[in-house]
């Protein structure tokens, strides 16, 4: 509630200030969502359950600058209130599935588990000046538990992508891919900027589904530029299209699951022929699109 309301009331906030009272609202989703999970401390918080609602938090903001004071802003408020609630929910679900079957599961695995991995480094001797090696364990469990509903989290994911997309419109004045104002040079880049931000973050969290581990961070990093970029182009383009309203934050969000589908594929994407067939049709969907925003316009 807390979230909503201060999305909605950035709605009144004149457009230079109201980048930082953006970020100050999904800093607030983040650090609550943050608290719970049982941390409260900022700097220990994990990143990949703050993610969502932290976009959220960003999405409702942008949606209230696009609508008119009155009932609009009230549905606003409505539907900013569930989703944050939807995201916190689905961020919990891992502590929530914490079942004695799954303890048990746990327990039977770690009987059965062979001894835990060590590094090797040497060490000093101060009696002989030489150097002793010494055996460390490795740290090898999970940073966060696995997702028990990841379906839901792509889901979730790609949908929040298509509404942050859109609210880039209220972030910068005539940003909306295809409002059809004309923009200068730097919101022309702050709109492209917050698409690649917009795409990383979302790819992030996906990534995070089956890449929980400390080790998988160099995997999710490299998940930001694989989203960041196709949705940093394509934003570019559309924008330059200047298609009708919601039909760029429609292909961008298409080409984030393009993005999706493509990395998670259990095999080589040339030899993947399902994926070859689906990526041909939703490009052809794709370029149909273009054309039906560009006979629109």
């Amino acid at each position: 509630m807390i979230v909503a309301t201060l999305g909605v009331l950035v709605h009144f906030v004149d457009p230079t200030p109201a980048a930082g009272a953006t970020v100050l609202v999904a800093a607030v989703a983040a650090l609550g969502m943050g608290n719970l999970l049982g941390e409260a401390r900022p700097w220990r918080m994990p990143l990949i359950p703050l993610v969502l609602p932290a976009l959220a938090a960003v999405s409702i903001v942008g949606i209230a600058r696009l609508v008119e004071p009155g009932p609009w802003l009230g549905a606003v408020f409505l539907a900013g209130w569930a989703a944050v609630t939807w995201v916190a929910g689905l961020e919990l679900a891992p502590a929530a599935a914490d079942t004695d079957a799954a303890a048990a599961a746990m327990s039977a695995a770690t009987f059965a588990a062979p001894s835990p991995a060590v590094r090797l480094r040497p060490r000093r001797r101060a009696e002989f000046d030489l150097a002793q090696i010494v055996a460390e364990p490795i740290e090898t469990g999970p940073e966060v538990p696995p997702h028990p509903r990841p379906v839901a989290v792509r889901a979730t994911s790609l949908g929040l992508a298509f509404v942050a997309f859109t609210a880039i419109g209220g972030l910068v004045p005539g940003g909306l891919a295809g409002a059809g104002g004309p923009l200068s040079g730097p919101a022309f880049a702050a709109t492209v900027a917050l698409d690649v931000l917009v795409g990383g973050f979302v790819g992030y969290r996906i990534a995070s589904i089956s890449c929980t581990s400390r080790f998988d961070r160099i995997v999710r990093v490299l998940a930001v530029g694989q989203y960041a970029v196709p949705v940093g182009v394509a934003g570019a383009l559309l924008r330059a299209l200047a298609l009708p309203r919601l039909f760029g934050p429609a292909l961008l969000t298409l080409v984030a699951y393009v993005v999706t589908v493509v990395r998670e594929s259990p095999e080589p994407v040339l030899y993947n022929r399902r994926l070859l067939q689906e990526a041909a049709v939703l490009g052809l969907a794709g370029a149909l699109a273009v054309v039906w925003g560009l006979l629109v316009r």
